[in-house]
């Protein structure tokens, strides 16, 4: 799968004149390295490449990409061919995260083979657009870029006959301290066109062996920096106000859950009546369980870096409503600064229609295993009725037999029973609330109601279970509704497979997983049919997606049982190979002491 985006993504991005590579930051591997610059490096075995092999200073480069996520300019850098040689070149570089996996550290970088440049480094110099300078001991100028020169309306030959102390308005202490030290001062300049302009300036005293050998000047145009900071400014009160017009509330607090920031949403009507204040506890509104949750939340965010989110029930107004809390990890170059965004949402309308959308899916389901159904009721009340006759024709006198006919008939009107039972569970509006209970229970009651379609098709049903299952806390009708979906899709693929499979056989199962240090129950659907295709693997769990459209297919069934996973803390995987199979594996939060 991370082959195939990579691929695609290539084909995208890539532009003949330019080179290309993607690189994962976290393994320090080249994920893809296109044809052109493959040839320009002599590479004999361009696979499993890692960024040392390819990049001089690859840890310096590797910084950089992490200061800078989106470069907004190019910069000279030194390739390696593949005797070790230096190729100068130019590259760019741009985060792939957002294609990827949120936790994925995937980087493109563009190489520009057209920039020449020489072993001299004044020709980057000259193009940099930092006034910049270079004096000995005394002061006298040696070597100034372009800019500077521009700047200050220097002749550039001799450059060597101006003193920077003469060219630099400064004061005698500034510049007597900068012939001695490593000086930093705000300073103005008037130019002789234009507004008076703001630098910072910065001196070096290099050194040679200790001995100071020169003087080195860069001057940073502070004009540009205050600028951007008006820019800043002018977003942040845009954002602002377009946080006014939403319908959520956003807050900044820190690691010990203090607010440090609200933005001032006068819509949300639950800000208006939790009152939030800058300085105090976010979670103090609510009961000792509940902030005990949300601060498991914030220190696993601040721990992981990743987006979290959590829902909690609030009477509001005399209305039960039920909000969501998103956890945004906020990125600072300062790794000690955790801070953590939270954005607050009134799902209750939300939920309310999902509820519908599940009743939806569910009487699908009903449909898709009544006929079925119906059958299997038939054949034990038609066995029951011959019983009852040979009761009521024939006078039987010995008691044992009669006990044994009407055994008979019981049995077959407690089948009944079962059958009728499961299905009015079935279609029964589920508790929001959720219970402790057992796999196995669910994995039979599925069974019972599947396995007779499955025999219906003529298909193999079996189902397994491992030893020492935990118990889950769930909604365990919504649990058996997603496996019954998951079932019905296997039954439908082995049905409709232009070539019959000889021995079409689905298997329901349970098993006891630990991943991730904590333990998992995970229910599996495992089935021989036809399998799903790439291209249609990454469409199957999106809304309204079937590949059964002409056959009464909603494109419901697998996003909303996402979703009801993911609400119960798991995760749905497919696994498949076309023309062989498909196994569907869902994985549940185990009720143990280890996963807390």
């Amino acid at each position: 799968m991370l082959n195939l985006k990579i691929e695609r993504l290539s084909q995208l991005l890539s532009h003949s004149q330019n080179g290309l590579v993607f690189v994962d930051l976290k393994s320090k591997q080249i994920l893809y390295i296109d044809e052109n610059t493959i040839q320009r490096l002599h590479f004999k075995s361009p696979k499993a490449l890692e960024i040392q092999n390819l990049f001089y200073d690859h840890e310096l480069l590797l910084s950089e990409i992490h200061m800078h996520p989106q470069s907004k300019s190019e910069y000279k850098w030194f390739l390696k061919n593949q005797n070790s040689e230096k190729v100068t070149v130019s590259v760019h570089f741009s985060s792939l995260t957002e294609f990827f996996d949120s936790d994925t550290e995937i980087y493109s970088i563009t190489i520009n083979w057209n920039h020449e440049y020489t072993d001299d480094n004044s020709e980057i110099i000259d193009n940099l657009e930092i006034p910049f300078l270079q004096a000995d001991i005394k002061g006298n100028l040696l070597y100034a870029n372009a800019r500077l020169i521009h700047l200050f309306g220097l002749t550039p030959n001799p450059i060597q006959s101006y003193n920077l102390l003469n060219i630099l308005s400064l004061s005698e202490s500034v510049k007597k301290e900068i012939l001695v030290r490593n000086t930093k001062r705000i300073i103005e300049f008037q130019p002789n066109v234009g507004k008076i302009i703001t630098f910072q300036l910065q001196s070096y005293i290099t050194t040679i062996e200790g001995k100071p050998e020169g003087i080195t000047i860069l001057l940073l145009d502070l004009s540009e920096l205050q600028n951007a900071e008006r820019i800043v400014k002018y977003g942040e009160d845009k954002l602002r106000t377009f946080f006014a017009t939403m319908n959520n509330g956003f807050v900044i607090i820190n690691k010990e859950a203090i607010i440090l920031e609200i933005a001032p949403i006068f819509k949300f009507l639950l800000f208006q009546v939790f009152a939030f204040e800058v300085g105090e506890d976010i979670f103090h509104f609510f009961d000792t369980n509940m902030k005990s949750k949300l601060m498991g939340v914030l220190d696993s965010v601040i721990e992981n870096q990743n987006v979290q989110t959590t829902e909690f029930e609030y009477l509001l107004l005399g209305e039960e409503r039920t909000f969501e809390i998103r956890f945004i990890p906020v990125r600072r170059y300062d790794p000690n600064d955790k801070k953590v965004m939270l954005v607050f949402s009134d799902i209750t309308e939300t939920k309310r229609l999902d509820r519908q959308l599940v009743e939806s899916m569910k009487f699908a389901s009903i449909g898709e295993i009544a006929a079925g159904l119906a059958h299997e009721i038939n054949n034990p009340l038609q066995s029951a009725l011959l019983y009852l006759d040979d009761l009521i024709t024939v006078d039987e006198t010995d008691a044992n037999e009669r006990r044994n006919i009407l055994k008979k008939v019981e049995s077959a009107n407690l089948r009944i029973r079962d059958l009728v039972k499961a299905l009015l569970d079935l279609g029964r509006m589920e508790s929001p609330n959720r219970d402790f209970v057992s796999p196995y229970y669910i994995l039979v009651r599925t069974s019972e109601l599947v396995e007779v379609s499955c025999r219906k098709k003529n298909i193999n049903f079996t189902r397994h279970a491992g030893p020492n299952l935990p118990g889950i806390f769930v909604r365990w009708q919504e649990i058996e509704q997603v496996l019954i979906n998951c079932v019905v899709n296997s039954i439908n693929a082995l049905s409709e497979m232009e070539n019959a499979r000889q021995y079409p056989k689905i298997e329901l199962g349970i098993d006891l997983v630990k991943n991730q240090k904590k333990e998992w129950v995970v229910f599996s659907v495992e089935d021989n049919g036809p399998g799903i295709d790439d291209d249609t693997l990454e469409k199957v769990f999106l809304p309204l997606f079937t590949t059964r459209r002409n056959k009464q297919g909603t494109g419901l069934g697998l996003s909303i049982s996402k979703k009801i996973i993911a609400e119960h803390g798991g995760e749905i995987y497919i696994k498949t190979k076309e023309g062989t199979g498909t196994k569907v594996d869902i994985y549940l939060p185990a009720h143990t002491d280890d996963n807390g």
